[in-house]
């Protein structure tokens, strides 16, 4: 697993194009042409903003048939434009961390149970920064960041649950804490390495509004369970 995702746009497959042009085109020259725009990072982005590529990807019997990255990527930036973050790059990275991190969902691998497998470690990061070194600090950040912004987001309930049983920390904590290592992470000099220092800004100052919106995600459109 990448600690810092690769964008999802950079990583679909050819079984994703083939999706894509199933869905969009009809003739061998329309297919032609839609081919020659996927070359291109600005028609792409366009076309992965398509209502029907979004409906056809809801319609899916089996979202296996496509990867995590694009499944992820247009359920994504649909919800969050819907929620006014109309950020791509947000939307990328959001989505790429959903598809390494909760992909596995989609293959039906008992995500309801996922939090309460991971939880103990998703702890332990936080524990460790204390002695880390500040490479390894930038790194435990990031992964602090991307699993929260999982779990706050398409787990919120688990996290509900575990504050009203077990008297631990609420949704708000957790969130406060991803934004932190989103703030934070942003600011190392490995964030230009990396190339996030600027969307993970963003993405602190958005968490709670992104947060709320894989809440309305996962709720209405994945069904993962909580």
């Amino acid at each position: 697993m990448n600690l810092v995702p690769t964008p999802c746009r950079a990583r679909l497959q050819p079984r994703d194009f083939e999706f894509i042009s199933a869905t969009l085109a009809g003739s061998a020259e329309e297919r032609g042409f839609l081919a020659s725009l996927f070359e291109e990072p600005a028609a792409l982005d366009a076309i992965l903003d398509n209502d029907r590529l979004f409906r056809a990807v809801m319609e899916l019997p089996m979202p296996l048939s496509i990867s995590p990255e694009l499944y992820f990527f247009v359920l994504v930036r649909r919800s969050l434009k819907e929620a006014g973050i109309d950020d791509v790059e947000i939307a990328d990275y959001v989505a790429a961390t959903l598809a390494e991190q909760a992909g596995g969902a989609l293959a039906g691998r008992g995500s309801d149970r996922m939090p309460d497998a991971d939880f103990t470690y998703h702890v332990d990061i936080i524990e460790r920064m204390n002695e880390a070194s500040p490479c390894e600090r930038f790194f435990l950040e990031v992964q602090c960041g991307n699993r929260f912004l999982v779990l706050t987001g398409l787990f919120p309930r688990f996290l509900e649950r575990r504050a009203e049983r077990r008297g631990a920390p609420g949704l708000g904590y957790y969130e406060s804490v991803a934004r932190h290592s989103f703030r934070t992470a942003g600011l190392h000099p490995l964030a230009t390495e990396y190339a996030v220092r600027e969307v993970y800004g963003r993405l602190a100052e958005c968490f709670t509004e992104t947060r709320r919106a894989l809440n309305r995600m996962a709720e209405s459109r994945l069904f993962l369970g909580s």
